[in-house]
């Protein structure tokens, strides 16, 4: 096993050598990442969606799933708001077509 002795002054020169190469990188790093902010993404077309609500009535309702659903939402919005709560009417959301 060889041993390597390396004085005071040496040491110095390594570590400040070493510490001159992290900082290089560091900064090399950070240009390339403020280079990459100034690229343009393809912007996106937006697509128009018409929301197209149909008001539904509690005599609509003829359907189990309506009327659990209808219910739900009144305990929930009841449990948010923690006052009483009474359904005057029920509005169909249609989902989004992407």
């Amino acid at each position: 096993m060889t041993t390597i002795y390396i004085s005071f002054p040496e040491g110095i020169t390594i570590s400040l050598f070493s510490i001159l190469i992290v900082f290089l990188i560091l900064f090399f790093i950070s240009i390339v990442i403020e280079s990459l902010k100034h690229i343009q993404l393809k912007e996106k077309k937006p697509v128009i969606v018409q929301d197209i609500k149909k008001k539904i009535t509690i005599e609509d309702i003829k359907d189990e799933d309506m009327m659990v659903a209808a219910l739900i939402a009144s305990i929930d919005y009841q449990q948010v708001t923690k006052g009483d709560v009474q359904v005057v009417s029920i509005q169909e959301i249609k989902p989004r077509e992407n």
